[in-house]
């Protein structure tokens, strides 16, 4: 595996040859993107900021993720901000640009760090990004225990709870549970001492045949709703993905407050056909 230094070292041949941008460049190479899709300009626009990317990167290197990979990432970053920018706001470039590249690294980390996602709501996210802040400037004022996590809690602006999950997801790294429980040459693996949860046999061939049964019953449950609320089931509680209120009303062309009120009346309009053919305590 690619040490940090040799990926810094790396990277920054590669960009040597590209100059730092004057604004009036930056302006030109972001006109001659949006207007003629000039992919020249915009390769160039990436390739004389990727200085940047570097920096940002170091910023983020840890031991778990390799600083090429951080690298790569702020890179589709920058390319993503090429794509958004509008040099007539007067803003530069990489002061724009600078935000997609953290954005995506931040991402990267919280999909890397462990198996579970550790960010998977806006708020969460927000907690990753601030919470290294947050602690040094609680332990530069000093405070300890309560005094400190109280002080975290108020620099991040979230609740407590959220915080405190975070942290507690952040302490350590995955496991795994072929590693030897010890250090002897002939130490078993750690998952052998874990007990299995698997159902025996006879439950397996139960399960599977009540799993069958029941999925067949809600199936045309769901046939009997009228098109649009079948629809509204699917994406908002049978989907992998499951869609929110209001990307189910941009697509169907209704407010959010319809859709919620559809849904309602589908999952009721299921519910009564199963009271009404006897199976709802099968599928309770």
């Amino acid at each position: 595996m690619q040490s940090n230094k040799d990926a810094l070292q790396y990277y920054a041949r590669a960009v040597k040859a590209h100059p730092v941008l004057k604004a009036e460049e930056e302006v030109e190479l972001s006109r001659r993107w949006l207007d003629q899709r000039d992919r020249a300009a915009a390769d160039r626009l990436v390739l004389c900021n990727m200085r940047a990317v570097i920096k940002i990167a170091g910023e983020f290197s840890s031991q778990h993720v390799p600083l090429s990979d951080l690298i790569q990432e702020g890179t589709i970053g920058l390319m993503r901000a090429v794509e958004r920018y509008d040099p007539e706001r007067g803003t530069r470039f990489l002061s724009y640009a600078a935000w997609w590249i953290r954005a995506y690294i931040r991402d990267y980390m919280l999909r890397t760090r462990s198996l579970v996602r550790l960010g998977t709501t806006q708020r969460q996210r927000t907690v990753y990004s601030r919470l290294g802040k947050a602690r040094s400037a609680a332990d530069r004022e000093g405070l300890r225990g309560e005094a400190r996590m109280e002080r975290i809690v108020e620099l991040i602006g979230v609740d407590r709870a959220t915080v405190e999950s975070m942290m507690g997801r952040l302490a350590g790294y995955d496991m795994s549970l072929d590693a030897p429980l010890g250090t002897a040459e002939d130490a078993a693996p750690r998952g052998h001492f874990i007990p299995s949860n698997d159902p025996t046999p006879e439950d397996a061939v139960g399960d599977g045949l009540m799993t069958q049964l029941e999925n067949s019953e809600l199936k045309q449950a769901l046939e009997s709703l009228p098109e649009r609320e079948r629809y509204i089931v699917e994406v908002r509680h049978l989907s992998l993905v499951p869609q929110t209120l209001q990307d189910v009303g941009v697509t169907l062309g209704i407010s959010r407050e319809r859709v919620r009120q559809l849904e309602v009346r589908a999952l009721s309009r299921m519910r009564h056909w199963l009271e009404d053919s006897g199976k709802l305590s099968k599928v309770a």
